[in-house]
């Protein structure tokens, strides 16, 4: 009995959600817009642009200058390392 309830009550619940869904207005599509007949020209050339070049370059110097300070300090780490080694292997 309790079977037939559920099924019952699911069956009456899908029903509902069918009517509501059949009840929205349905909107059509947009028309589309019909292509331009003439195409739009650019008023004037865009001038090119150098600045940025310059930005870039110095940019590059920085980082550059910042491998090469890391690398020098690596080496004076490894050569401190070197000496220190050597002193234990002397005593």
């Amino acid at each position: 009995m309790r079977n037939i309830v559920t099924w019952a009550t699911a069956g009456v619940f899908v029903l509902s959600l069918q009517g509501a869904v059949l009840a929205q207005p349905q909107e059509k599509a947009p028309e589309a817009m019909p292509p331009a007949l003439e195409s739009p020209t650019p008023v004037a050339p865009a001038p090119e642009v150098a600045a940025p070049a310059k930005v870039e370059k110095k940019a590059q110097k920085k980082t550059s200058l910042k491998k090469k300070n890391k690398k020098a300090k690596h080496q004076k780490k490894a050569k401190k390392k070197k000496v220190k080694r050597a002193k234990k292997k002397a005593v």
